[in-house]
């Protein structure tokens, strides 16, 4: 997995490829979190050109959402192909994420 973080109209976004799995999921997470105790308002990740996340990848997602919930912060998720929405989907996650197509989307909802 490789991790681009990006600054698009201020927002921070994580643009990512390759898989997320058990042994790239922790490098994930400290980026994720380092954002989170430094209060960061929204944090958007851009799946486009992910192939493949595992349930470490999953968890590391609900706990940053988790982790910014107490100041009100938001994770938007874009991009998700479909073969991983399937996984938002069949989890339930699809109703505790917020997910859109694009960057300009996620800037809209």
């Amino acid at each position: 997995m490789k991790i681009d973080i990006q600054e698009h109209k201020g927002i921070k976004v994580f643009a990512l490829s390759g898989e997320i799995d058990m042994s790239s999921s922790p490098v994930l997470r400290s980026e994720l979190m380092g954002l989170v105790s430094r209060k960061v308002p929204v944090v958007f990740v851009d799946f486009k050109d992910v192939s493949y996340i595992d349930s470490s990848g999953i968890a590391t997602f609900v706990e940053g959402l988790k982790a910014m919930m107490p100041y009100g912060g938001r994770l938007k998720l874009l991009g998700v192909p479909a073969k991983i929405m399937e996984i938002f989907n069949f989890s339930k996650l699809d109703k505790v994420f917020e997910i859109y197509g694009n960057v300009e989307d996620a800037f809209k909802g």
